[in-house]
């Protein structure tokens, strides 16, 4: 019964899974931009929870819908995850603002390329508010896609001045991760080494109690 124990817990294991852990990502009519300048950061807030039933989950990436309309020699841009607009930064990854695309004429209501952010994951827990913060040192032409109707429920966009802007309006992200799922025979082999730690400890206590008769 003991060597059965042992393997129950030997053989206990979790199934990661990659996946989109929340986001935003398609717009018909609603389709804007706004300026990101040095003195004017743009965000978002979110939740996620991708299997309602996950308690945290590991990012490691972060999807922006960005251009500028012109170059942006050392200039860079910035986003960022925190539990508070102000709050210290739980996450972060920062990328050229010239490596982003470049749309001289700066037409708002066509969609540009996405930008992908990476950096180091971090831990994030399910049904928590969070807020996705961006900000850039250049001083103008940077810009940033979002959705004037859209239907994203887990939060909003949040304005220049850290205010959210309430429901319908989102940043076009995605945040992108992974988190662990127990498998089925995982449970399995739990449910069995309990069963074993069970009777390991009825035979000890058997034992005991035959010693003293």
């Amino acid at each position: 019964m003991r060597y059965l124990l042992l393997l129950s817990f030997v053989l206990i294991c979790s199934s990661v899974h990659a996946a989109t852990l929340t986001g935003h990502f398609t717009t018909e009519s609603g389709l804007t931009a706004e300026e990101l300048k040095s003195d004017q950061s743009w965000g978002q807030t979110f939740q996620i929870d991708p299997s309602g039933t996950i308690a945290e989950a590991s990012i490691d990436s972060v999807v922006l819908w960005l251009y500028r309309q012109k170059n942006q020699n050392n200039k860079t841009i910035t986003a960022s995850i925190r539990t508070s607009w102000n709050g210290p930064s739980l996450w972060e990854s920062t990328i050229a603002a010239n490596d982003i695309e470049k749309d001289s004429s700066a037409d708002q209501s066509a969609i540009h390329d996405a930008v992908n952010f990476a950096a180091t994951p971090a831990t994030l827990l399910a049904d928590t508010e969070y807020y996705l913060r961006v900000d850039t040192t250049a001083s103008e032409k940077v810009y940033i896609h979002y959705d004037q109707e859209s239907s994203y429920s887990p939060g909003s966009l949040v304005n220049k001045d850290g205010v959210k802007e309430g429901s319908h309006k989102d940043l076009l992200f995605g945040i992108e991760g992974a988190y662990a799922v127990p498998e089925p025979s995982t449970v399995l082999l739990l449910g069995l080494g309990l069963v074993a730690w069970a009777q390991t400890r009825r035979g000890l206590w058997g034992g005991a109690n035959a010693s003293t008769n």
